[in-house]
């Protein structure tokens, strides 16, 4: 019970939703009505985000996979160690279609991750002319790609790649959710029966906890159900921030602090946490100790959190800093290439 609440799937699924959500406000910033859509910009926008700090994570597990690997211990859910295809599949941004990487396993993720981005930019560079909405395309490729290859593997074409491209397409539906909702979500917000289904969301994400604890349905309805749940939750957030604007009494900027913060250490702590839980252990055992599961759930979280607490000032902020400069000379140049009508 305790592994089924804390798996940590369904609040991927909550970073997929809230992703397409943040993905489709910076489309509309970008695409300026009657121009070309500006992809070589999204795209450096896009890398210079996700990509230094995974490769920065993946050389840290490097280093902590070589270091434990003459103890011989593994925790069981990173049963693999070092292996040379797999790294390079890591490097590729492809391991999701083979196997992760050790105490990198969380990164699958960020594979997936990276897929919507480069195909969200190629539809947005088709659709932002047409005048149609990148988001609803987007649904319906990642829904008819990721139904069929399901179907398939169903029906008999059990090859892996089957599996982890109709995953990857199927996944990218929850994601195409968070960014549906970000084009319409005010209007979404407004409709009664929805205010009513938003405030039920913990129960939407309870059923999908219930459903991976049982066992006796298949995955795809867990994921379904969790991304379902975190996008009411999102709706809720927009029904939430209207009443506010409406009261006309907006949160004071020493309550944005904290959030800010926690921001800045989500992702290193997403990143960095399996090989430093990895240390935890192989230190534990190195040590002899015995302790009952919860201690060493409990004191394993702490150490790993408290270790990444200070990434957010650390990697995050700089790696922010560099990355708004590098936005800014690239747009000017941009700019300054466009020609003057």
């Amino acid at each position: 019970l305790c592994y089924g609440i804390g798996a940590g799937i369904y609040y991927v699924m909550g970073f997929f939703v809230l992703s397409g959500y943040c993905i489709q406000a910076s489309i509309g910033r970008l695409a300026a009505p009657g121009e070309p859509f500006p992809l070589r910009t999204y795209l450096v926008a896009r890398t210079t985000r996700i990509l230094p700090l995974y490769f920065a994570g993946l050389a840290f597990v490097v280093v902590v996979e070589a270091a434990v690997q003459p103890s011989g211990w593994r925790p069981a859910i990173w049963c693999e160690g070092i292996d040379r295809s797999t790294f390079v599949c890591q490097m590729l941004l492809i391991q999701r279609f083979t196997q992760t990487f050790g105490s990198y396993g969380p990164s699958w993720s960020i594979t997936n991750e990276f897929a919507y981005y480069i195909l969200f930019g190629l539809i947005a560079a088709v659709c932002v002319p047409l005048r149609r909405r990148p988001a609803v395309a987007g649904m319906l490729v990642c829904l008819g790609i990721g139904a069929g290859l399901q179907v398939a593997y169903r029906l008999g074409m059990r090859h892996p790649i089957v599996l982890s491209a109709g995953l990857l397409f199927g996944l990218g539906a929850i994601w195409h959710l968070g960014a549906l909702i970000a084009l319409d979500g005010p209007r979404i917000a407004a409709k009664p029966p929805l205010v009513l289904l938003a405030r039920a969301w913990p129960l939407v994400l309870g059923l999908s906890m219930a459903m991976w604890i049982s066992r006796h349905v298949h995955q795809e309805f867990v994921f379904v159900t969790a991304g379902a749940a975190f996008a009411l939750l999102l709706v809720r957030f927009i029904q939430q921030d209207q009443a506010a604007r409406a009261s006309e009494s907006p949160p004071p900027k020493s309550s944005r602090r904290l959030p800010e913060e926690l921001g800045l250490i989500s992702y290193p702590t997403y990143l960095f946490h399996g090989p430093l839980l990895v240390i935890f252990g192989t230190g534990i055992r190195g040590l002899g100790l015995v302790v009952p599961w919860w201690a060493a759930w409990a004191s394993g979280a702490l150490f790993a959190i408290g270790c990444c607490l200070p990434l957010g000032q650390l990697l995050e902020r700089p790696i922010m800093t560099w990355r708004a400069g590098v936005l800014k000379r690239f747009k000017g140049r941009a700019s300054a290439s466009r020609p003057v009508v």
